[in-house]
């Protein structure tokens, strides 16, 4: 059989949605996997990062796929080699990849002058810190706080600017950008398939693990019916004042089960990945709060919690007992050793005495002697 040939019209184009903001550690990205050309439609990441994470950089394009890879490969090893420490060597980094690009690839790909002026969102961290760059074409525009390119429609932005800050901690950031990767799905033509996420900080670019993203994604979804109900009770001043408590407290009840069933998912899921996962190095941010104690109950289910004060003062107890079993043994070993000869000199990291002796085992402050 024949291979079908694709043939684009004027007014073709692949529709993207690709959202990028700063917030507090880093910049959070999304953007939906699903291209758009006429009728055919089909999946395509549209977020790369440097997956060695030698240098934290994500690229986000809109536009035609195979001019948006060629960009983003030319980026990342770029980036990958010549690790840009400033704001300003990072902008002069992607002029040249840009160029390079127009002059050596774009001549060699079949593309109508529409199709040539493809976007960019790039995320990188420098040794200044955080910074989002745009391009459009062959040009790289100024700094941004926040971008969105593809479907920058008036309420997508108005989305954005609504509930958009930069003091938003990571996690927050990350729902943000689920929640609006899926309202661009949902209203804008062309937009769809699975949500990718990416992470940039400090150390690295990150991509969130599938999983996550498709149950963050489907209990936000309930989440905004719990708050839009709220929304209109506040707003319905025929309910009676004497009433309305109840309205509050039916609203507290479920939004507390909600998030207890968010919080043991998303703790099923992280162990599921760090037993399942070879690649697996940790997450770029608290996931669920610091201390979570998870639990195995009958059926197999899981129930994440916060530790009791008698657990914690339990364990506090057990922690006590083996520093100063640590300790006594550390302290039998030393007086072994030097059994015979004279310290001259006890310090935090090195005990010197009279003769010869080696590495003291188990010892918190003594590394070695001689």
């Amino acid at each position: 059989m024949a291979p079908k040939l694709l043939v684009l019209r004027e007014g073709d184009c692949s529709m993207t949605y690709v959202t990028a903001f700063h917030c507090i550690g880093g910049i959070a990205m999304s953007a939906d996997t699903q291209e758009s050309w006429g009728e055919y439609k089909v999946y395509s990441e549209k977020i790369a990062i440097v997956q060695d994470r030698s240098y934290p950089l994500a690229v986000g394009g809109a536009g035609f796929s195979d001019l948006i890879e060629c960009l983003s490969d030319e980026i990342i090893q770029r980036a990958s080699e010549e690790k840009p420490a400033t704001k300003r060597a990072l902008k002069r980094m992607l002029k040249a990849a840009i160029a390079h690009v127009y002059a050596e690839d774009v001549p060699t790909l079949v593309l109508r002058k529409q199709h040539r002026t493809p976007e960019l969102v790039i995320a990188a961290f420098t040794g200044e810190g955080p910074c989002i760059f745009t391009t459009k074409g062959r040009r790289v525009l100024g700094e941004a706080q926040s971008a969105i390119i593809g479907y920058g429609t008036p309420i997508n932005w108005t989305l954005l600017k609504r509930l958009y800050r930069p003091s938003l901690p990571m996690q927050q950031a990350v729902m943000l950008a689920i929640y609006l990767a899926s309202i661009s799905k949902t209203t804008d033509d062309g937009v769809s398939g699975d949500t990718t996420v990416a992470v940039v900080r400090d150390n690295g670019a990150w991509l969130e693990w599938q999983p996550h993203v498709a149950s963050a994604e489907a209990h936000i979804h309930h989440f905004l019916k719990l708050i839009d109900s709220l929304f209109l009770a506040s707003v319905d001043i025929s309910i009676p004042p004497s009433r309305f408590p109840e309205v509050l407290q039916q609203f507290s009840g479920d939004v507390a089960s909600l998030r207890q069933s968010f919080l043991n998912q998303t703790a099923a899921i992280s162990l599921q990945r760090e037993f399942s996962d070879p690649q697996y190095a940790g997450e770029p941010y608290n996931k669920i709060f610091l201390g979570a104690i998870t639990e195995m109950r009958d059926g197999g289910s899981l129930m994440t919690r916060e530790e009791t004060e008698e657990e914690k003062s339990l364990h506090r107890q057990m922690f006590q007992a083996m520093r100063e079993s640590h300790n006594q043994v550390a302290g039998r070993q030393f007086a072994s050793m030097i059994q015979g000869r004279q310290p001259l000199y006890l310090g935090e990291e090195r005990v010197h005495v009279r003769g010869v002796a080696g590495p003291v085992e188990d010892s918190a402050n003594s590394s070695s002697v001689g």
